[in-house]
């Protein structure tokens, strides 16, 4: 039977929770939390004390599974949108896909990439790039004033005069 109630406890660690039911105030067992995929790929989202969920139950209220949370009148959505998928934090970071602007947005303070990205497209970047390795670039690397290419052409080119152990005028050719 379908059942409506309140999380009462959470166990992390074996994704299970208690839940108070709202019919007759009795508390379960710890119950398992619905999971996408716990075989070989492992989706993982742990529910919160005070939570409004949606349970499945037997007859007698003492095995059952947690099919999820749902939002009441007091919790409602961030998201007013069918057009995106959404996971926003308690923090007020978030995660938010949008399938009619094609947009990824990731809002967080910081991001731990482990591994190769690809990238195609332009890269627009509004604050420092910090480096801990070499930047390769394929093709010519542009600043506001020339490019790296610009700058061999300069150097490559330029003359001194008076090489002969004295000090050397100045190049001919600024860069």
């Amino acid at each position: 039977m379908l059942k409506f109630g309140t999380v009462t406890a959470i166990n992390p660690k074996n994704a299970r929770a208690r839940v108070q039911f709202a019919d007759d105030n009795v508390t379960s067992f710890w119950l398992a939390i619905l999971q996408k995929k716990t075989y070989k790929d492992k989706f993982y989202s742990i529910l919160s004390v005070g939570e409004q969920v949606a349970c499945l139950m037997d007859e007698n209220s003492e095995e059952g599974v947690i099919l999820g949370s749902i939002y009441t009148s007091e919790d409602i959505p961030k998201n007013e949108s069918d057009n995106e998928f959404a996971v926003n934090f308690e923090d007020a970071t978030y995660i938010n896909a949008n399938k009619e602007t094609h947009t990824l947005t990731l809002s967080f303070p910081n991001i731990h990439i482990i591994g190769n990205i690809t990238h195609e497209g332009t890269l627009d970047n509004t604050a420092g790039i910090n480096s801990e390795s070499n930047i390769t670039s394929l093709a010519d690397v542009i600043d506001k004033k020339s490019s790296m290419q610009d700058m061999r052409d300069i150097y490559n080119s330029h003359k001194h005069t008076g090489n002969m152990g004295s000090p050397t005028s100045t190049p001919d050719k600024g860069m």
